[in-house]
This record gives C-alpha cells, structure tokens and sequence, in this order.
C-alpha cells in the first residue's frame, strides 16, 4: 500500500483537477490495492476505506489543497504559491467573507478547474477552527480527519442535460 500512496501523494495539487473518468479510474485501482492487502472479496470500497483508516485519493487532494492554503494564509508559502492567491482587503467584518479572493473566470479548464480558483473556495468549506489554528503541524494533523463537504470541484458534481453540473453533497 505504501506504493500506491506514494505515487497518488506526489505533487497532487498538479494534477487533481483531472476528470471524474480518470477519478473512477483511480479509486478502482486504490480499491484493487485494498483488497488485495486485506485479501477482501467481498466488502465495499467504502468498507475497505474504514478499514483502512484512509480517505479517496480526492478527498486527500482537497486536503492538500487546504494545507497549502493554510500556508499561504499563515504566510509561510513560497512565493511562487502565495502570488497565486489574492487576499481581501476588506475593512468590513462580514459574516460570510471569503478571507481569498475568487477570480473571475470564463472557462472551465482553465478557470473555474485551476488552483487559484478552487484554493479560495475549498478554503472557504474549511471549519473555522481549523483555519483559525496557529500551527501548521496542528492542521495537518487535524485536517487527516476532516472529510470535504459540499467540494466545489466537477469531480463532485453531477452532469444533468440541459442544465449542467450540480452539486450532490
């Protein structure tokens, strides 16, 4: 197992805006790694999960994605990264005010599918007493718990014709 998380654990935040067929793809093949380390014919993917201890290798990229942002919220990103996030300089204390700023896009893959667009939005599903921690160390500890939802991504949405994607969480 270790294998198989250490070739889905490099670099994900480049190639985790995929599609939902390459997503399947990828969960088929974690499932197959499962059930062939627990020797399990029978149970579920979700089953082989918990019995695991581990998360789809989605949920594992939003969290990444969510370590980063913390970084860049904290100020302790690189540059290249943080440049890649705009904050708001609002003087209003508002109850649902985004602390990064969501780009205006026209398109999808280069859009509302790129990181700089998703950062914002996943940090703001988030709890806020994880984002309000001081340590990084802390967040990554308890952001392995935390399960995305409401994902803003495609991979989480359902294509409906005539209407387009829709959330389903």
């Amino acid at each position: 197992m270790l294998f198989f998380d250490s070739q889905f654990n490099y670099s994900p935040l480049i190639w985790m805006c995929h599609t939902k067929e390459l997503n399947e793809k990828i969960n088929r093949v974690h499932e197959r790694c499962l059930r062939l380390m627990y020797n399990d014919k029978h149970s579920s993917f979700e089953e082989l999960l918990i019995r695991d201890g581990a998360a789809t290798i989605h949920h594992r990229n939003i969290r990444s994605l969510a370590i980063e942002m913390f970084k860049v919220a904290k100020g302790v990103a690189p540059k290249i990264l943080s440049d890649l996030f705009k904050v708001n300089n609002n003087n209003y204390n508002l109850r649902n005010q985004s602390y990064f700023q969501i780009p205006n896009v026209r398109t999808v893959y280069n859009g509302t599918e790129s990181i700089s667009f998703l950062g914002p939005k996943i940090w703001n599903i988030v709890p806020e007493e994880l984002r309000d921690l001081e340590s990084l160390e802390l967040f990554k500890t308890k952001i392995k718990k935390w399960v995305p939802e409401n994902c803003p991504c495609r991979i989480c949405k359902n294509f409906v014709q005539g209407v387009g994607f829709i959330n389903t969480n």
